[in-house]
């Protein structure tokens, strides 16, 4: 009998064993599907995701390893290399997230984690005592890109060994996705900076090749057009000319006043950059133009509104060539509307993208119109010499060009934006060195 209840304590004790073994097993096999689940997640990111996209994906990964009260993300600010607070889940754990890590900063514990690369279970300094949080450094061999703040609930076995580790194998993977999209986006903007930078090389050549040009031929041009504009005037004062000479007549004055005016074009363009550098006051220069452009021309239906901000620093500049810029603005602008419309002519200060090239703050002028809009496939185009989109009569498609090349010369930039039937704006920049 003895024997026969050692036989069912035996298969009891082995039935157990066999249990805690498939337990054990089944929960082997769940830690690997979470790991292969981990390390997939940089398949689940496209590389022109942005860090919110990125986040999102992070954080619904992070609710199925862990019961969470709230999270917050924060990164590491290019400019002062401060912790930012990114995104809070819920919005309204913001503030407690904040004061958080402000006070584990204090303590020390906060560089602690970070130099130690790993995440790490702390008691909460702000929130209630049932709470605590888990904080997950985002850092790669090369960046420390920011941390990730979890608020979980004190619960005996809510925050294990093995959920700790597979934080650990997350936040690398995530830190990893982070800074290829990163890098992928710094290659994108170094490569438009590059297309820019060529666009503007290419742009100063046909204005340096215009100015090459017309520094040798507008005497030689302009003393035989004198010539035959004298000899025009004064077979127009002999006598009462018939209908079809005089015709005739109109036509060669009208031709060489046109080619006067391409030369004289011209002429400014070997003259564009101005020698005289003098303090200029943006505002005061852009009231000035505009009143002048009134005064010379008539403005149909077309209302100006002006949207200037005060106590703007001064630039340095030639007063002559960019009050010359101004007028050309204007004049394109009343052209584009000839049945009316609305001119809206601004400016303010921009703070410099990149400090490196010592320009505290950029002055931006913006001409808006509301008139019939540049093509796209034409837009490209706008600053070549010669280029025009008026009638043939109406411009000679040097003021643009020769805009462009005055912006330049000042270090400034020129941007146009157009919809056909909206509109057009023109933003120029100038800096303050």
């Amino acid at each position: 009998m003895a024997d026969t209840d050692d036989n069912i304590d035996n298969i009891e004790n082995s039935e157990k064993s066999i249990a805690m073994l498939e337990r054990g097993y089944q929960a082997i096999l769940e830690f690997i599907d979470q790991m292969d689940e981990i390390s997939q997640l940089q398949d689940k990111i496209d590389i022109t995701a942005n860090i919110n996209q990125i986040w999102n994906v992070f954080f619904n990964e992070l609710q199925n390893l862990i019961k969470m009260d709230g999270c917050a993300l924060f990164l590491v600010d290019d400019q002062n290399h401060e912790f930012v607070l990114k995104s809070a889940s819920p919005l309204s754990i913001s503030s407690v997230c904040q004061n958080e890590i402000e006070h584990q900063i204090e303590c020390g514990m906060f560089s602690w984690i970070i130099n130690r690369r790993k995440p790490a279970l702390l008691p909460a300094l702000v929130l209630k005592s049932e709470k605590t949080i888990i904080m997950l450094p985002l850092v790669t061999a090369k960046h420390t890109l920011g941390v990730v703040l979890i608020i979980t609930a004190i619960e005996e076995s809510a925050i294990t060994q093995e959920n700790m580790k597979l934080l650990a194998m997350l936040a690398k993977q995530c830190s990893l996705v982070m800074e290829n999209s990163l890098l992928y986006d710094r290659l994108r903007k170094d490569h438009e900076s590059l297309q820019k930078a060529q666009r503007q090389i290419l742009q100063a050549e046909k204005l340096a090749s215009i100015g090459r040009l017309t520094a040798g031929a507008s005497h030689e041009i302009l003393n035989p057009l004198n010539i035959l504009s004298g000899y025009i005037q004064m077979l127009t004062l002999q006598g009462n000319p018939d209908e079809r000479t005089a015709r005739y007549l109109t036509i060669m004055s009208e031709q060489t006043e046109r080619i006067s005016r391409i030369v004289n074009g011209l002429y400014q363009f070997s003259h564009a950059a101005g020698s005289n550098m003098d303090t200029v006051q943006i505002n005061a220069l852009l009231r000035k133009v505009l009143q002048l452009f009134e005064h010379e021309h008539k403005y149909d239906n077309i209302r100006n509104v002006m949207n200037l901000e005060e106590n703007l620093p001064t630039i340095q500049g030639n007063v002559d060539t960019l009050s010359q810029v101004f007028f050309i603005m204007l004049s394109n602008a009343r052209d584009a509307m000839p049945k009316g419309g609305e001119l809206s002519i601004s400016s303010k200060s921009v703070p410099s993208e990149n400090l490196a090239e010592g320009i505290g703050v950029w002055i931006e002028i913006q001409f808006r119109d509301t008139g019939h809009g540049i093509p796209e496939a034409e837009i490209d185009r706008i600053f070549d010499p010669f280029f025009t989109t008026k009638a043939s009569k109406n411009g000679t498609g040097l003021g643009l060009s020769l805009s462009y090349g005055i912006v330049l010369n000042h270090g400034g930039t020129i941007h146009v934006e157009s919809q056909v039937n909206k509109g057009t704006i023109f933003t120029i920049r100038l800096p303050c060195y």
